[in-house]
């Protein structure tokens, strides 16, 4: 024989009303942000730069060097003299367009280097090491 037990009515409508307000309580997620904290969408940036540091023969970094970048696709020329540490810099540019580089100084000068648009590193590194120029 089943026994079917009959509960209480206040019981039963709280029984019944638990699983609905547990559907609207809020979630973890929450779309109010305080003080400006929203997270920000990174966009990714398009651009590079490319830089490095001159050295001489003999090994030291190399100020007053000229460090000359070229656009292959408009051919424009920018040149960028050395600090007194030999570093240069180049920053923003397009991802899209190869470059050559070449570093001088009076008689030295050191082999052209190319960063190509299938290198998608953000930030390149080229160091130069000069030398006399061959005759």
């Amino acid at each position: 024989m089943n026994l079917v037990k009959i509960l209480p009515a206040p019981l039963l409508l709280l029984v019944s009303i638990a699983p609905a307000q547990q559907n609207s309580l809020p979630n973890d997620k929450t779309d109010v942000y305080l003080q400006n904290d929203k997270p920000k969408t990174q966009k990714e940036s398009n651009t590079r730069t490319i830089q490095g540091t001159v050295k001489d023969p003999s090994d030291n970094p190399q100020p007053q060097a000229i460090v000359q970048l070229k656009d292959m696709k408009t051919s424009k020329i920018v040149d960028f003299v050395t600090k007194d540490d030999g570093k240069y810099t180049f920053s923003d540019l397009p991802m899209d367009i190869n470059y050559e580089l070449a570093a001088k100084h009076g008689d030295l000068t050191a082999p052209v280097k190319k960063v190509s648009v299938y290198d998608t590193r953000k930030n390149v590194i080229l160091n130069f090491q000069l030398a006399a120029a061959k005759p």
